[in-house]
């Protein structure tokens, strides 16, 4: 087969066309992805647009040309429109709508007319450099496919504004074919690698996104929100062996409500969910973002202070006390009020096992309770394991 220009965009309107139906089928699976949709739609736009232009340039008829331009910015108008959606900011169609309507209302102008190939690719590589916009302005989700797709674009953008330069300045034509090896050509070959990348890397950003939130969804404690039990000791094991490595001290809190089984047994389980509910809202409003936190069981919490003394995560662990203490919770018309029992433990022995913590930590938590809850304790200088007594829990 003879390789021509108008060859060229025959294969790039087919990878477009072939990119777009896979984007388009992986959306009939993740129907709740919009952006899967609108891009395989705008895939099938450009493609539409690609063939009209090369079989006007081709037949010599402008209005096919026009056709194809007005495709062209459609269909960029919808990747935005994608781009957008995948960051839940889907704008208004009829931003979408603008590039089509001027590049429309340009080719009505005779002296427009004349420079209808460079509208069309200042529109283009506007709404691309928009989508590269709304891509970095989501930077802050830790998506690793985000950042070859922002390149990828990036050169898109480049090459097309070196052709409104190249059509502007006469080294290119506005609306004949130009040869195969020119700066057209090189377009045209760079496009079909566009369309082939950015339907993977859509399809990649996706996938990547929902296992992210499959793993958040394994490590989150679905009652409350918070951490659950086995995210909580992975987290606060790396987190002492930092400290371990820094040399820094750290100190581990564990909470108990007080009485929380006559919560239950009084007002229902319902209510007793929100009571924890609440607690883990006020804790983590009173702990640092450093600080890991989690719910080990029942009514029972934890927490890993790291760079904290013990005294100063006293001063923390009283100040969540007493606000959890001093508040009354209206829950579903009943009025409760519930308090908290709270045991200290450090690291500033040289311990910077996890389980060894909590065990000192446990023990404060459990002399608390005997000596009449709602209150914090600190351990006791540690003995050794064997001559520890057996911990027996109060309410």
């Amino acid at each position: 087969m003879h390789l021509d220009l108008p060859t060229l965009m025959t294969m790039e309107s087919f990878v477009a066309v072939s990119a777009g139906a896979v984007l388009l089928i992986a959306w009939t699976q993740h129907r709740g992805v919009a952006a899967l949709g609108l891009w395989g739609l705008a895939d099938l736009i450009a493609a539409a647009g690609i063939f009209c232009l090369m079989l006007g340039w081709d037949l010599h008829e402008p209005p096919l040309t026009g056709l194809g331009g007005g495709l062209l910015a459609l269909g960029s108008g919808f990747m935005w429109m994608a781009a957008r959606a995948f960051d839940a900011k889907g704008p208004p169609p009829v931003q979408a709508l603008l590039g089509v309507g001027i590049f429309t209302m340009g080719n009505v102008i005779p002296t427009v007319r004349e420079f209808a190939g460079s509208l069309n690719l200042l529109i283009v590589s506007t709404y691309f450099l928009a989508i590269m916009r709304s891509l970095w302005l989501g930077r802050h989700e830790h998506l690793s496919a985000r950042w070859p797709f922002l390149a990828l674009i990036g050169i898109h953008v480049t090459v097309l504004l070196i052709g409104t330069v190249s059509t502007l300045n006469g080294s290119s034509s506005q609306d004949q074919v130009p040869p195969l090896f020119s700066l057209f050509g090189f377009i045209h070959f760079e496009s079909i690698i566009f369309a082939i990348g950015t339907a993977v890397f859509m399809l990649a950003l996706v996938k990547e996104r929902s296992e992210t939130a499959s793993r958040r969804v394994a490590q989150i404690d679905a009652l409350t929100g918070v951490a659950n039990r086995a995210s909580f000791t992975e987290s606060a094991t790396r987190m002492l062996e930092r400290c371990r490595r820094e040399g820094t001290p750290a100190s581990v809190m564990m909470f108990d409500l007080d009485k929380f089984k006559i919560v239950n047994d009084r007002y229902g389980h319902a209510v007793g969910d929100a009571v924890l509910r609440e607690f883990c809202k006020l804790a983590v409003g009173a702990l640092r973002q450093t600080d890991v936190f989690g719910r080990i069981g029942g009514e029972e919490f934890a927490a890993v202070l790291p760079g904290t003394s013990i005294e100063a995560a006293f001063v923390r662990a009283e100040r969540i006390r007493a606000a959890f203490a001093a508040a009354t919770l209206e829950i579903e018309g009943s009025l409760i009020h519930v308090t908290v029992s709270c045991g200290l433990a450090s690291n500033e022995d040289g311990k910077h096992e996890l389980n060894a913590l909590l065990h000192d930590a446990d023990e404060a938590l459990y002399c608390a309770k005997v000596e009449g809850r709602n209150r914090v304790r600190r351990a006791a200088r540690p003995q050794p394991l064997d001559e520890r007594a057996a911990v027996i829990r109060v309410a």
